[in-house]
């Protein structure tokens, strides 16, 4: 019985032997699937998954400008007429006027207020040299003030100074400006004339003699008479 049973096993063995070898190649090609098909199958489900869309919208960079404010005065609207002479105070008048290339030296407003002074029926007025320096340390002075003084200077001269014994005259009297570029005619016949108590002034007949002194934008008439 026992070699029965051991011959019965040997050939059940036998039959699987023989059956697996017949059956190698489709075990072979079971064992040897690849895993690409896997992974490929994923990659082709996570490809259809929408993609999801990304709006890049074009940026305009503006440089970053930085303006500081202004500080000063806000502009006032200068309504004033042209020519015309605005008194600002007993003394001083203020006129709009252009401006020439340069201002005028002080002979060359002496020569134009002489050719005024006789086209009006007042008399040639004589230089004087006295009166001249005078006039120019009067006329630095202003330029360095950058204003007129309301004839202040003038008057401490003449009154606390011994002014008229120094310049050598029994009656004094001034005109002065600042801020004015004109040549010598405009200077007379535009400025000086603008307003009546300047215009008098320098038409006065009772002058004889004059010195004129200039520094910057600033003049200083000095008019004399009673010279001893």
């Amino acid at each position: 019985m026992r070699k029965v049973a051991k011959w019965i096993i040997l050939l059940i063995e036998i039959v699987i032997i023989v059956g697996i070898f017949k059956n190698l190649d489709k075990i072979r090609n079971t064992i040897n699937v690849p895993v690409t098909p896997i992974v490929e199958n994923i990659s082709q489900e996570i490809e259809t998954q929408p993609t999801p869309t990304i709006k890049i919208e074009k940026m305009i960079v503006i440089p970053t400008t930085i303006i500081q404010k202004k500080m000063g005065p806000t502009p006032t609207v200068d309504n004033q007429p042209w020519g015309v002479a605005k008194q600002i105070n007993d003394v001083t008048w203020t006129m709009k006027v252009g401006e020439d290339e340069k201002i005028a030296t002080a002979k060359e407003i002496f020569g134009a207020l002489n050719i005024y002074r006789q086209r009006n029926g007042s008399q040639v007025l004589n230089w004087d040299q006295k009166l001249a320096d005078f006039a120019q340390t009067r006329a630095k002075y202003l330029n360095s003030i950058k204003s007129v003084d309301k004839h202040a200077g003038f008057n401490d001269f003449v009154e606390n100074q011994d002014g008229f014994n120094k310049l050598g005259f029994t009656a004094l009297g001034e005109n002065i400006s600042y801020g004015y570029k004109l040549n010598g005619v405009h200077i007379i016949e535009w400025m000086y004339a603008g307003d009546k108590d300047h215009n008098d002034n320098q038409l006065d007949n009772r002058w004889n003699y004059a010195g004129i002194g200039v520094d910057g934008l600033a003049t200083s008439l000095i008019f004399g008479t009673g010279k001893f």
